[in-house]
């Protein structure tokens, strides 16, 4: 479940709707914010948990019911704790975590978008979080790339 958060970036609400139906094709079928549908192709290693013969949802508690966001939040807020993390980790987190992981890999920004569901670019851009290091790399860029800059020119 965390996996699936984390390698495709879906919403928690739309991870607790998905069904073994909704994977075909090498890819799955997601129903978003606004009852938009969009398509993400998975990797396989999550690929392999679905049963293309099971119409029930992919998440369900012990009895077989659909489970809820609240007990998926309730067990990151646990793993994170068993974890020693001193921080709030969300659902939210590794939807966040995922575009940041893109970036870094320079994946096109438009891709992130699409990927995430975003109808708004800047919404995307605002979920990338950049550590020092990289602000300093790109920042670095200005003068590496111009040598003559800060010499009276």
């Amino acid at each position: 479940m965390l996996d699936f958060l984390f390698y495709t970036g879906i919403r928690v609400k739309e991870l607790v709707q998905i069904k073994h139906s909704d994977y075909q094709n090498k890819q799955l079928r997601i129903l978003g914010k606004g009852n938009k549908i969009r398509y993400l192709p998975l990797p396989p290693f999550l690929a392999t948990i679905f049963n293309p013969y099971l119409k029930e949802y992919l998440f369900t508690n012990w009895d077989g019911t659909r489970m809820l966001t609240k007990h998926i939040q309730r067990i990151i807020r646990l793993r994170a704790l068993k974890a020693g993390l001193n921080k709030l980790i969300t659902p939210h987190s590794f939807r966040r975590s995922f575009a940041t992981l893109l970036n870094k890999q320079q994946v096109n920004l438009t891709t992130i978008q699409k990927l995430l569901g975003h109808s708004d670019i800047n919404t995307t851009a605002a979920y990338i979080h950049n550590d020092y290091q990289t602000l300093y790399d790109d920042y670095s860029k200005l003068w590496k790339n111009n040598p003559n800059l800060g010499h009276g020119i």
